[in-house]
């Protein structure tokens, strides 16, 4: 039996096995302080069961996710607070389990040739990778789309991926979009937390008064710099769980434009469809309030430009609630939501 994280987005330390039970840790890596990030494969455990033990704030309240082919993802179902136990089959010579749906690169790229989408290159990363990025549309009017500034927040991917479906079926006239669905790709690939990287992470990197850190932060800079940012979404996960973090929610960022924020929620809220993961602008978190002061991030960075007219970060939640779960096929359709009541606060529908 093999317990490994040799895979994109793998993250696990063994710290022991006896007899049945195998206690694990995540790797923190460069991240300073505690994340909750973990991601492993378990090979050779055919016919076992073998109990899982964490530590605290790892698991969420169905358990972990599953899958066999870092594709199709299913939540294994609540278990006890910090382990759970698994059955192998006589066939399944390979699992993997990870902390939430994850999303594999693969799965954009399939997505892009599925839609016909050209998928370019945005920059190479600090590791000399290629950094995917989509150019939709032809146009005056920018919109940027990201998500993955923190390389565990694989939540926001599902969504983006709904937002360019429709865009895609019925693009916004005379609009350029620029769509980033890995900002911090090397930690996507490497299994890396990638919140609260040392010295600062990828947003937190947008400083206007200061050159960028990070290759792909450089050039959403500058293209925004070069091309404008009408409206800029960043889709993000929160953290781990409880509170406001079983809810999806827009991160207001400007108290002056309160009025813009009213009116985009409200067409959210109506875009709506019961196959989509609830939102409520009740749950916004409003700008000044606790921890939603103004850092240097992409939402403040492109409100903050003189021809922005919204711009902002969606939190989608990595478990949900009993009464509002959780699962790709419902993030992806909160994403196509969101389009649509983008297109209505365009005036396109």
């Amino acid at each position: 039996m093999r317990i490994h994280e040799d895979f994109t987005g793998g993250n696990i330390v063994v710290k022991e096995q006896v007899g049945s039970t195998v206690v694990l840790d995540n790797e923190l890596r460069d991240t300073v302080g505690d994340w909750f990030y973990w991601a492993f494969c378990i090979e050779g455990a055919q016919g076992a069961t073998l109990t899982f033990r964490f530590p605290e704030n790892r698991l969420g309240y169905s358990g972990p996710a599953v899958s066999h082919d870092l594709k199709e993802w299913h939540w294994l179902g609540a278990g006890e607070e910090n382990s759970f136990t698994y059955r192998f089959a006589e066939d399944e010579t390979k699992v993997y389990f990870a902390h939430h749906l994850l999303y594999h690169p693969d799965r954009f790229f399939a997505f892009a040739q599925e839609n016909a989408l050209a998928v370019s290159e945005l920059c190479k990363s600090r590791r000399g990778r290629s950094v995917p990025c989509v150019h939709l549309g032809d146009g005056d009017r920018s919109i940027i789309l990201t998500a993955r500034h923190h390389a565990c927040e694989s939540t926001g991917d599902y969504v983006l991926e709904g937002v360019l479906k429709e865009l895609t079926a019925a693009p916004i006239a005379h609009t350029h979009i620029l769509a980033v669905p890995f900002v911090d790709y090397d930690g996507v690939v490497d299994g890396d937390q990638g919140k609260g990287r040392a010295p600062h992470d990828h947003n937190r990197d947008y400083d206007p008064d200061s050159t960028p850190l990070y290759p792909e932060v450089a050039a959403i800079r500058t293209y925004a710099a070069h091309n404008g940012c009408h409206y800029g979404f960043d889709f993000h996960s929160p953290w781990h769980k409880g509170g406001e973090n079983d809810r999806v929610f827009i991160v207001r960022n400007s108290i002056e434009k309160q009025a813009r924020f009213d009116r985009f929620s409200a067409l959210l809220e109506r875009a709506l469809t019961p196959n989509a993961m609830h939102y409520s602008s009740a749950d916004d978190r409003l700008p000044m309030t606790g921890w939603n002061q103004p850092k240097p991030t992409f939402g403040y960075s492109m409100m903050d430009r003189p021809e922005c007219d919204l711009a902002f970060t969606l939190e989608s939640t990595y478990f949900g609630t009993a009464e509002n779960p959780v699962t790709c096929e419902r993030l992806v359709a909160l994403g196509v939501c969101f389009a649509k009541a983008l297109k209505s606060y365009l005036g396109e529908n």
